[in-house]
């Protein structure tokens, strides 16, 4: 770009300095809540229920409406049954020291990985009875 003689001036080199080169005015708002004008975490939870709203009717049979709130699909979510948990194998200080001993043999290449992976149980129960065993 040439200058003119006009722009060679310090005011005129200031001017183009603070202007923004983006055609946008800094004056311009979102129209947002929040720190600059990004949105309220309230706008997100309705845009959030709005769009779980959507999913459901689009979901829904031959074009029926359906109307949830997000007090009833709380409700939902709480009335699912919850699995059971495994319960774990209990192991003897005996059986778990044996499976060490026998690992420890393992170096001398005599027993097979099929070995030691039936003896991993053993060594491997979570979470420990005693913090003596971790």
């Amino acid at each position: 770009m040439t200058r003119t003689e006009r722009s060679v001036y310090p005011r005129a080199i200031v001017k183009d300095r603070s202007e923004s080169k983006t055609g946008l005015d800094k004056s311009i708002k979102k129209n947002g809540a929040g720190q600059h004008s990004w949105g309220s975490l309230a706008d997100e939870i309705d845009h959030e229920v709005q769009l779980e709203e959507e999913d459901l009717v689009s979901d829904g049979d031959g074009g029926e409406t359906v109307s949830v709130s997000a007090s009833s699909s709380v409700d939902e979510k709480d009335s699912r049954p919850v699995p059971a948990r495994k319960q774990s194998i209990s192991i003897t200080e005996e059986e778990r020291e044996s499976a060490r001993k026998f690992r420890k043999g393992a170096l001398n290449g005599t027993i097979d990985l099929g070995a030691i992976a039936r003896t991993s149980s053993a060594l491997s129960s979570s979470p420990p009875k005693s913090p003596e065993s971790a």
